[in-house]
């Protein structure tokens, strides 16, 4: 299959920055290098953006904003069917980028690509229901014209996880509106960052309409800042950890920009007795140990109902050994530290019911705990690791308390025959999402995905995205003559 085909002047094969959809190489002193989790070898290299890219990208942004704002929407909803196409077209491409540079396994690949070409028909198909305005009735009796137009330029910061489908749906969603974006990759998988950005172009899309810029971890501060500090950038959008989200948040308010945030969480699933309790231990399982913990809407809690928690344990570890982990962390500092919160709970008292918690490369064995004490690590943070920990409950009422009591609040599942008794508890979840009988995995190019209280704000996905991206105006038509009305 293909590498990067361009190199430094050291020879070194390397993903560029895109600037006006030219490649923009740099002298090897701002290669760095992308790693395998897998061989612990150099794949190829990204290259840092100087500050003065990143300010270029912006500017050329706001140039072509004014431009591409005024383009039909019929017109983006072409090039946005197109882009899908190219995707379907291409995606044995895409799913050997994205295994290459995280090391996941060809299902989770295959996930993120079917996931995109759904997500970018979808931005197409919503377009034009999310751009069309409204006439209110007004208080003074004359007309009202509500129109809704694109903020304008966007930065766009997706992570390395849900590489594809993260970067496609956000891309594809403020382009649908009519702003333009300044995408900044992910260190860890430039090359399949930078994949979205070709296709989108090869779609049709106006060469200044998406600029593609990454660093390293030692000046993403810095390149961050310069992007967001920029008077004509006027949204962010980042997707990632809540600590990066948090310094990314400071300087957003520090300018005074918006931002748009899906972070972590320590999703939930209730299991409730009158469940089909193999199901709810098969999809557990697999909520847990995708793409090796590293979903930030993966399961972390089961919540059971005490009267079944031995039964459903034991249906659990047979759901975990009939449905082995996949993949590897994305690097081996992420392997050790998922391996760290459990021997911390262990160390605390919890009782390990399944798995040996062996780090073998960047993998790490899964594991069920029971027992966790509310202290530990595993408890309070989220792992990001293929295990999950049990918590019997008696009540309904005791559930629920259980589940909301995490900082996060992105994904939940609940499992029962009873969709009243479910629909009921769904109401009380303090989630931004509910599966009845499902993963918490599951979402829905159709929308919304929306975290709650520490998971972020603002609703992802089809015509909630676009929405993200568009602002109003109101426009009063008095008359020219004669009185005006009261």
């Amino acid at each position: 299959m293909a590498t990067p085909a361009l190199q430094d002047d050291a020879g070194h094969l390397v993903v560029p920055c895109m600037i006006n959809g030219k490649h923009v190489i740099q002298p090897s002193h701002a290669s760095f290098p992308v790693v395998s989790a897998r061989t612990q070898e150099a794949l190829h290299y990204g290259q840092t953006s100087t500050v003065e890219m990143a300010v270029n990208a912006v500017e050329s942004a706001d140039a072509t904003f004014k431009v591409y704002k005024k383009t039909l929407v019929d017109e983006r909803r072409r090039l946005l069917l197109r882009a899908a196409d190219i995707f379907e077209r291409r995606n044995d491409e895409a799913m050997h980028r994205q295994m290459t540079e995280t090391s996941c396994e060809e299902p989770w690949a295959r996930f993120n690509v079917m996931a995109t070409i759904r997500a970018v028909r979808e931005a197409a198909h919503a377009a034009r229901a999310a751009l069309t305005g409204d006439l209110p009735p007004s208080t003074s009796g004359v007309p009202l014209l509500v129109q809704k137009e694109p903020v304008g330029p966007v930065l766009m910061i997706v992570p390395w996880n849900g590489a594809l489908i993260l970067g496609a749906r956000g891309i594809a969603s403020a382009l649908a509106a009519g702003c333009t974006v300044v995408f900044k990759a992910s260190e860890l998988c430039p090359w399949t960052h930078s994949f979205l950005v070709e296709t989108f172009l090869e779609a049709g899309f106006p060469t200044g309409s998406i600029h593609f810029i990454m660093s390293d971890r030692t000046a993403a501060a810095e390149v961050t800042e310069a992007v967001i500090a920029h008077p004509a950038l006027r949204k962010v959008e980042f997707i990632g950890s809540a600590p990066v989200g948090r310094a990314i948040g400071v300087t957003a308010a520090k300018h005074l920009k918006p931002i748009i945030m899906e972070l972590g969480d320590q999703s939930p699933a209730i299991v409730l007795e009158d469940a089909n309790l193999a199901k709810a231990a098969t999809l557990c399982a697999t909520g847990a140990q995708m793409l090796h913990g590293q979903v930030c809407f993966g399961t972390e809690r089961v919540i059971v109902h005490s009267s079944i928690k031995d039964k459903f344990c034991s249906l659990l570890a047979d759901a975990f050994r009939n449905n082995p982990v996949s993949g590897s962390a994305i690097t081996v500092a992420f392997a050790n530290k998922a391996q760290q919160v459990v021997d911390d709970a262990v160390k605390r008292g919890a009782k390990l019911i399944y798995g040996d918690n062996k780090l073998v490369g960047a993998s790490v064995g899964p594991t069920i705990l029971t027992d966790v004490d509310p202290e530990s690590l595993i408890s309070k943070n989220e792992a990001f690791a293929p295990t999950l920990f049990v918590v019997a409950v008696d009540s309904d009422e005791e559930a629920i308390a259980e589940a909301n009591s995490r900082e996060g609040g992105l994904s939940a599942s609940i499992f029962t025959s009873n969709y009243e008794r479910g629909l009921r508890i769904a109401s009380e979840l303090e989630f931004g999402q509910v599966q009845l009988n499902q993963s918490t995995l599951n979402a829905d190019a159709l929308g919304p995905l929306a975290g709650w209280k520490g998971s972020g704000w603002g609703s992802h996905a089809g015509r909630y995205g676009i929405e993200l991206f568009l602002q109003h105006r109101a426009i009063f038509l008095f008359p020219s003559e004669g009185a005006n009305p009261h």
